[in-house]
């Protein structure tokens, strides 16, 4: 698959509602790198964005911004949240 903009990223997600790892499995395959593996998705949830770096450029390119619909449970993974997509921005 190609890699999407900004623009056809925020088309595909601005107002949908999804698991954080189907979010970040869509930018895998938009051509984005994961953030799994970042450790990072505790700073993300408090943040209410995450900044994902292409694979084709290693830049910081897009970032997402979202609301918690779901949150995980305390005997759940800590990605194992609910969101929905307020705004896709160029970073």
């Amino acid at each position: 698959m190609k890699k999407l903009n900004v623009e056809e990223i925020k088309k595909e997600l601005l107002n949908e509602e999804m698991s954080f790892t189907d979010l970040d499995n869509f930018m895998m395959e938009s051509g984005y790198y994961s953030v799994f593996d970042d450790g990072v998705t505790a700073d993300i949830k408090q943040d209410g964005n995450v900044v994902y770096t292409a694979t084709d450029s290693n830049e910081c390119e897009v970032q997402i911004f979202f609301e918690i619909t779901i949150d995980n449970g305390e005997d759940e993974a800590e990605e194992a949240f609910y969101l929905k997509v307020t705004d896709v921005q160029e970073f």
